[in-house]
């Protein structure tokens, strides 16, 4: 090794005197087929980290219907301390009453009557768990001081913020409206984002809820009407933990939802399913997410891709006594959602890393990263870190230093400088001894 070395440095110094004589030198989404039909006209299939399974259509402007609520009810969330908390009161008034009934036929209600006081929690309870258009209407009025307009602005500007950008909504109940729209790829990511909230998500588990008193009534139940959830219906499936159907005759069957097991958790969206006014209890975008999320929890497996620390790859290094390369590191674990027939070990490794690293070098530094490619197609990156840490050689790093003066501009231009005046010295020199000479000779001819 240490002849290698010293090789190494006389090369080296060759390279610089060659230099000096030489004007130039020498980082997903995986989407796949499901097996079963699909009836809706728009689908959005992903885990709560962003990774596609499915999608249909997932860009188009569809009508939300009731799906509305899960934004209303963001807003709430996050707008419900300024009012006084869940304990604030609002009233469902006779003009919101008289709204409702022209322009819906009040047949998502939730019982209110004109006149009737219920507290924030209670009017929550009532618009996630059955789609309460009424108590969606006082929860907004409660929100903007009885302003309708001016909550959906917060519902808006919360979709934009949330990079729903093709979203726009003109009410809080989710009555129809040809200005009044999303893509299931919108109402994915508003969906998803509600479900990391802890109001939202206690609430929407819940598949009935007893009211208690208000000034009207002594109880309002409030039932689920999620077939997914409701133990008992056609539609029932254990692993549903949410979110919200809708439907208007333009809609369509429309249904949000999220279904969790072993462990991992999904977010669908399934939009624009044939009404079926003939059979109620039948609703085809439940039956596609269903037979959606069976598809997907059979098929498809959480795997550990790569782990944190698993050594996996070299860098050539530089400047460090003895020491040719720097071995690297995993810099975080990567689990993946792939088919249950890929095997981790036929993913393939596509490295970034530099030319090389100069030493010195620490453990844990970043140096690069790792794609992680399935079929063809780049399931994920990671970073690559070193590790072990590497001490810098003073002698190497001296010889690379003048290597890299070397290779400046003004090393260059004072070297040609020399050299041009080394030239014009010798020039200078060569026409002095040719005169010296010729006038030599006349002055011994004269003499001659």
């Amino acid at each position: 090794m240490r002849n290698r070395r010293a090789i190494s440095l006389m090369a080296a110094f060759i390279m610089i005197a060659v230099f000096i004589m030489s004007p130039y030198t020498a980082y997903a989404e995986s989407q796949y087929t499901p097996s079963v039909d699909i009836n809706s006209e728009a689908v959005y299939l992903a885990d709560t980290n962003g990774n596609v399974l499915y999608e249909k259509n997932s860009d188009q402007r569809m009508y939300p219907a009731e799906l509305t609520q899960v934004m209303t009810a963001i807003v709430v969330i996050e707008n419900i301390d300024k009012v006084g908390g869940w304990d604030a009161e609002a009233t469902f008034t006779t003009s919101m009453q008289n709204y409702l009934y022209e322009n819906r036929g009040a047949t998502i209600l939730s019982g209110l009557a004109a006149g009737e006081v219920l507290t924030a929690d209670q009017l929550f309870h009532a618009m996630v768990i059955s789609s309460g258009y009424d108590a969606a209407m006082a929860l907004a009025g409660l929100i903007c001081d009885g302003d309708q307009e001016a909550f959906v602005e917060l519902m808006n500007e919360k979709a934009h913020e949330l990079g729903a950008n093709d979203t726009n909504f003109t009410n809080c109940h989710g009555l129809h409206d040809t200005a009044h729209y999303t893509t299931a790829h919108d109402m994915y990511l508003i969906a998803n984002y509600a479900m990391t909230l802890d109001k939202f998500t206690e609430t929407v588990a819940l598949t009935s809820y007893n009211s208690g008193p208000t000034n009207y009534n002594e109880n309002l139940l409030w039932n689920t009407d999620n077939g997914l959830m409701a133990s008992g219906n056609v539609h029932y499936y254990a692993p549903v933990t949410g979110i919200k159907v809708g439907y208007t005759q333009e809609a369509g069957r429309n249904v949000v939802s999220s279904a969790s097991q072993d462990g991992f958790t999904y977010i669908q969206v399934d939009m624009g399913a044939p009404f079926e006014l003939q059979d109620d209890t039948y609703n085809l975008a439940l039956v596609d997410a269903k037979n959606l999320y069976m598809w997907a929890f059979t098929e498809f497996q959480v795997k550990t891709v790569v782990e944190y620390g698993e050594q996996i790859g070299e860098v050539p290094l530089q400047l460090a006594w003895e020491k040719d390369y720097l071995q690297l590191m995993v810099g975080e674990r990567f689990v993946a959602l792939l088919p249950s027939s890929v095997d981790v070990s036929s993913i393939t490794y596509e490295y970034d890393l530099p030319e090389y690293v100069d030493a010195p070098v620490e453990k844990g530094d970043e140096i690069g990263t790792l794609k992680l490619v399935s079929a063809g197609e780049v399931i994920g990156t990671v970073p690559l870190l070193a590790a072990e840490s590497v001490a810098m050689s003073d002698g190497l790093y001296a010889l690379n230093a003048a290597l890299e003066m070397t290779r400046s501009f003004w090393f260059k231009f004072i070297v040609v400088l020399i050299l041009v005046i080394i030239a014009l010295y010798v020039a200078l020199m060569v026409i002095r001894n040719h005169n010296r000479k010729k006038y030599g000779n006349i002055r011994h001819n004269k003499k001659v």
